[in-house]
């Protein structure tokens, strides 16, 4: 198993301690092999709630549902 499966695997089996609180927190946690992968900034959509049928990514800041989060 590869670094990028090891990690949706654990975004899976612990959402709570992928809930991050911004873009460079999310960020940290979505490089492998030295760039950001976009699957597992996908898989984080969600696991900090939904706004307007979109899935949060963050809790401040820009995110993925399109709002910036205070």
């Amino acid at each position: 198993m590869n670094a990028m499966e090891e990690r949706l695997q654990d975004i899976r089996k612990n959402p709570d301690k992928h809930r991050h609180i911004d873009l460079n927190d999310l960020t940290r946690c979505c490089i492998t092999d030295g760039a950001i992968n976009t699957l597992l900034m996908e898989a984080h959509e969600g696991l900090t709630g939904t706004n307007g049928g979109r899935g949060c990514d963050v809790l401040s800041g820009p995110c993925a549902c399109g709002a910036w989060h205070r």
